[in-house]
């Protein structure tokens, strides 16, 4: 079952990064600017539906004015309005204030007094109920009421039409100065609400500032956790989350130091003993004359020679260990995408190269597998294979002249399992877990060695998701050091 890649973040938009004072004024003073259109939309509903009504009530008193003055003369009709109610109309028709009194007949009607062209409502008016209405008359729009008051005679079927009409000019301008005055109030709050949020953000920020300033103060060589106590509960995780940062660079820093010195430890002693035989060497080539004195020589040079293997075999432990510290990539991709490998090709290079040295020490090395097996990992090989080189030269070196050694792959149900088994002296079951810390060295170990290889074996499994365990040997004696790796094809 393969893995998926992770999906590759989305960039933020141009606009987005960079200051947050920005990007929240540009997320919300839109927001805020929506709001208030919308407000402003039911404002103006609000506005006319109150100037309607409150100049409406106006028309209706008129024409209840007019309602109340008129009266009946045989088939006729009579206004006595007072004299004043007609020169209010009259100047209110100056003013773009109509008025109309007309009699409906059989369906026909004849203006009594007023503006016989003032339109009449569609449709048939309801006897005694005031109808207000819109209208275009003389090329402006008007409001108009409109009501119908039956004549009361037992012979006759005559209506009276009352209708009273203004135009719609201070109405409109009504509600535009006071919609006006709505907008300009929305917009200062907008405003107004911007500057808050800026000064809100600027204050919220002065903990982060000063985080900020104490961070560039701080010397290179400054890793303690930074204590600020009116942090943001909201920022407080980022602060978390650098400290802890800065613990593991101290902790990361304290093993690199560690790390260093042990190494440098570790090379003083056989240089050291490389610069006494040197010496020595010199001194007996000058007396070269002497057969003992040549003799001599041969066994400082070779001695040379001894440590020079050792110095470079630890040399390149010491770059394992450190190879196996990074992180693990493949053309720049995390470390879960490594290659896949097959595991007991690996193995099986690893017994090639070492059985010369088995040979030399007269120790029977083996290779066991079952026939057809592949065993599948992500991991990478040069890693993998000194892991496992570290583990058979460990048994080839401290398990004895004629011992047995046994190198051996399998399928262990989702892991792939590597073990090197030797029936030497093997490692008391306390000590099985001291022996995997770098540089250290059983008392009884009189075999030249640094320490580091079982070190390395874990810190390279570990990194690939596998393990490194030690166990007593399967005939009771010497130890079996089995490696773990998840298989690839595992679900």
């Amino acid at each position: 079952m393969k893995r998926r890649r992770p999906r590759t973040p989305t960039p933020a938009r141009p606009w987005l990064r960079g200051s947050l004072r920005r990007q929240l004024l540009i997320l919300l003073v839109p927001a805020l600017a929506l709001m208030m259109a919308v407000d402003s939309w039911f404002t103006y509903g609000t506005l006319r539906h109150a100037a309607n009504t409150a100049y409406d009530r106006s028309l209706y008193g008129s024409v209840r004015t007019i309602d109340n003055a008129i009266g009946m003369a045989g088939e006729s009709v009579q206004l006595t309005l007072p004299d004043a109610a007609m020169e209010m109309f009259e100047t209110a028709a100056q003013t773009h204030v109509f008025y109309r009194v007309s009699m409906e007949r059989a369906g026909r009607v004849e203006t009594v007094t007023g503006y016989d062209d003032l339109p009449l409502p569609t449709g048939t008016l309801v006897n005694n109920q005031t109808r207000f209405y819109d209208a275009t008359y003389r090329g402006e729009p008007v409001r108009i009421a409109a009501m119908a008051r039956p004549v009361y005679r037992p012979d006759a079927r005559i209506r009276v039409i009352i209708q009273v009409a203004e135009t719609a000019e201070p109405r409109s301008a009504l509600i535009a100065n006071v919609w006006r005055s709505a907008l300009l109030r929305d917009l200062a709050l907008i405003v107004l609400s911007a500057l808050i949020l800026v000064g809100g953000v600027t204050y919220v920020l002065r903990p982060l500032q000063r985080v900020r300033d104490d961070v560039r103060a701080r010397s290179p060589e400054d890793l303690t956790p930074l204590e600020f106590d009116r942090v943001p509960v909201e920022v407080r995780p980022l602060v978390d989350a650098v400290n802890l940062h800065v613990s593991r660079s101290e902790a990361m820093a304290q093993s690199q130091a560690q790390f260093i010195a042990d190494a440098a430890h570790q090379l003083r002693t056989p240089l050291a003993i490389l610069k006494t035989q040197a010496e020595f060497a010199q001194r007996q080539l000058a007396a070269r004359h002497s057969e003992a004195g040549r003799e001599a020589a041969g066994e400082a040079v070779g001695g040379i020679v001894t440590q020079l293997e050792q110095a470079a075999r630890l040399t390149n432990q010491l770059l394992a260990l450190a190879r196996a510290r990074q992180p693990v990539r493949e053309g720049g991709g995390p470390a879960e995408f490594v290659a896949e490998i097959d595991a007991v090709t690996v193995a099986e290079q690893v017994a090639l190269d070492y059985l010369p040295l088995a040979r030399g020490k007269q120790q029977d090395f083996g290779w066991e597998r079952p026939a057809g097996l592949t065993l599948p990992v992500r991991a990478d090989a040069a890693l993998l294979r000194e892991a496992l080189a570290n583990l058979v030269h460990n048994a080839i070196q401290y398990s004895g002249r004629g011992s047995r050694i046994t190198l051996s792959a399998a399928r262990v149900g989702s892991d792939a399992l590597l073990a090197v088994e030797d029936d030497g002296p093997g490692i008391p079951e306390a000590e099985r877990e001291k022996v995997f810390a770098r540089f250290y060295r059983r008392v009884e170990n009189t075999e030249p060695g640094s320490g580091l290889g079982l070190a390395i074996s874990r810190e390279m499994a570990a990194r690939f998701g596998g393990t490194v365990v030690l166990r007593e040997g399967v005939q009771g004696r010497g130890v079996r050091a089995e490696l773990r790796l998840p298989m690839a094809d595992a679900a």
